[in-house]
């Protein structure tokens, strides 16, 4: 018996969707890019269910002629090239003539097409198959009707996550396209409700690119953007300040020839340009359009299309990193800098309590310690090795209302070490409190020297290992609110964040749908005593770290206790008193790791006595 055979055609075409066709969004993704390709203005996308059940695309392209209609759905028929060589000009999303073919293979589709020149036409599809072919009204452009997506090959279905995760991706899908094409006017209508209704943008381009982005992801990040462009290659982008980092990756958009890629080397090189001011857990958002010849780079790395290669990366990594540079530092006065340089020899003046491995950006060996004043007159004196270091200046914070005292109630304080007690290795008492550098750190003074505190990291730590254990102890009392809060959010955002309902409500945060663009809050955890912007803010960061509901729930509690920690912890330029400073350091001192915040920066440092001694040559 013969061991290799010929797959019939049935077996492959199902194959071959498998490679294209994932999930709903991605029927939808090739759908938007034939539309472009036909050079439509307009494109209406119709959803039920989570793309199950309907996903309908109609445009105002070009159109197609019967003949081109029944062509249309044969594998590799396309419009886009006719031999090997073309893929070098090719200045289309599609070439390869699988996407309609692929899913047309696993689903019941309709097309309904008319160039405008004569009647249209009509086309009904289902598991491959041409059932019937009908004339169309005369009205120029292209519908595109999936309905029952993988209906004979129900194992793909049991892949699928949650109706409210897939409705995600769909979004993800149309706002990528229509960011990239910011031209075209794009309506989206979801189980019978208006989501999306985006005009297209006329006038200059970067006016357009930002009436797109505050729609898609809002005017706080929008409005902050900066523009930068050049002509040769013909780059043009957009990117938050150093001072408006954002606190997830959510808001980073690729775009080479109009096509949404997910291309690293780009990627990273805006993560280099950002290096000196870039804090733990923050990072940029940015919008990059690059036209490039075709013959420059490769997308036919992938069946999707997501991937793209260089063909020089080296010089893409250094354009972008470069341009981005540019717009950022531009808009960064740089602080002058008085530096004392310590001999080769001497011993760096700040010894760290904590482990280089803790915190890999910044090796405890080569760690600064620098006083800046309150004001601009004096100097800023920094004490450190005769490496060089780049200083940037500090973003100016408003002063936010106090927050709660973080001296514990007398209740939890009864559970504190005593000063003979079981205390961490980094404790050595007794402590004398001296008073706060810049609102920002609280000093100290022990047999070792000068002991300096984040306020802000230290009273993480406290306030996350509070939270983590009440969940932990599932003993999370929740307080329903007076008035229900309702949070503005990216319609793709919404229904992340429903897909994880389920699991928020055991969390406290008892959360439902309210409008395609509004989550409505219910209730909150007892022991988070939020005010309402305060508590808005987070479920906004929450919507954008909660991701895919595949990932464990235990890293997603981590993330959003820590959050909530974040938040609710007092801030660098927060006047504390004496007892409030002296009550954290005892509450630190009561933490499993009271060295570090819950992202993995410290909480304390020493200035030893022996360093201070040789520091004035003593």
């Amino acid at each position: 018996m013969n061991k290799i055979h010929v797959l019939d055609e049935k077996t492959a075409a199902k194959i071959a969707a498998g490679e294209v066709i994932e999930h709903p969004a991605g029927v939808l993704k090739e759908l938007l890019e034939n539309a472009i390709d036909a050079g439509a203005t307009a494109v209406t996308v119709t959803v039920e269910g989570s793309g199950k059940t309907l996903i309908r695309v109609n445009d105002n392209g070009c159109g197609m002629s019967e003949a081109d209609l029944t062509a249309s759905v044969l594998r590799h028929a396309t419009s886009k090239i006719t031999d090997f060589e073309d893929l070098d000009q090719l200045q289309t999303f599609g070439f390869r003539g699988e996407a309609l073919y692929s899913v047309a293979a696993v689903s019941r589709m309709t097309l309904t097409s008319c160039t405008g020149a004569s009647a249209g036409s009509r086309l009904e599809v289902h598991a491959g198959k041409v059932v019937s072919q009908s004339p169309a009204p005369a009205i120029r452009g292209t519908t595109v009707e999936i309905r029952d997506l993988f209906f004979n090959t129900p194992a793909r279905l049991k892949f699928l996550k949650s109706d409210a995760y897939e409705r995600a991706r769909l979004l993800k899908v149309i706002e990528e396209s229509a960011l990239a094409n910011v031209r075209t006017a794009y309506k989206v209508i979801i189980n019978g409700r208006e989501v999306y209704n985006l005009p297209a943008q006329t006038g200059a381009f970067d006016a357009a690119v930002r009436a797109r982005a505050r729609e898609i992801i809002g005017p706080e990040v929008a409005d902050t953007l900066l523009h930068a462009q050049r002509e040769t290659p013909k780059l043009s982008l957009f990117v938050t300040p150093a001072e408006r980092l954002v606190a997830v990756r959510d808001m980073q958009y690729m775009f080479v020839n109009r096509r949404p890629v997910e291309a690293k080397i780009l990627q990273q090189a805006v993560y280099k340009a950002y290096q000196n001011v870039r804090g733990k857990d923050k990072h940029p958002a940015f919008i990059i359009y690059l036209t490039l010849p075709p013959n420059e780079f490769d997308v036919n790395i992938h069946p999707q299309k997501r991937d793209i290669r260089f063909t020089d990366e080296h010089s893409m990594f250094a354009l972008v990193m470069n341009e981005v540079s540019k717009a950022v530092f531009s808009h960064t006065a740089p602080v002058q800098v008085a530096d004392i340089t310590l001999p080769a020899k001497a011993v760096p003046a700040a010894q760290v309590l904590f482990t280089a491995s803790a915190t890999p950006d910044v090796p405890a060996e080569k760690t600064n310690f620098s006083v800046v004043p309150q004001t601009d007159s004096k100097p800023v004196i920094g004490l450190r090795e005769t490496a060089s270091v780049s200083f940037q200046p500090r973003p100016s914070v408003q002063p936010e209302e106090k927050l709660s005292s973080p001296v514990m109630p007398e209740a939890e304080k009864a559970g504190t070490p005593s000063e003979g007690g079981n205390s961490p290795d980094w404790f050595v008492g007794p402590y004398r409190y001296l008073g706060q550098l810049q609102r920002s750190y609280l000093l100290f003074e022990n047999p070792q020297g000068l002991i300096l505190i984040d306020q802000h990291a230290a009273q993480e730590r406290v306030l996350f290992e509070k939270y983590l254990d009440a969940f932990d102890a599932r003993k999370v009392a929740v307080q329903e609110l007076l008035f229900p809060l309702h949070v503005d959010l990216p319609p793709s955002n919404v229904q992340t964040l429903l897909s994880w309902a389920q699991w928020l409500k055991s969390a406290g945060f008892e959360i439902e749908s309210f409008s395609a663009r509004t989550i409505l809050v219910r209730t909150r955890p007892h022991v988070i005593r939020f005010h309402e912007s305060d508590l808005k803010d987070f479920i906004i960061s929450l919507a954008q770290v909660v991701g895919d509901p595949a990932k464990s729930t235990e890293t997603l509690k981590r993330k959003m206790v820590a959050m909530l920690a974040c938040k609710k912890a007092v801030k660098a330029h927060d006047a504390l008193s004496a007892a409030e400073a002296e009550a954290l350091v005892e509450q630190m001192r009561a933490c499993k790791d009271g060295m570090h915040c819950p992202h993995g920066r410290p909480c304390v440092a020493l200035l030893s006595m022996k360093d201070t001694d040789k520091l004035f040559g003593r």
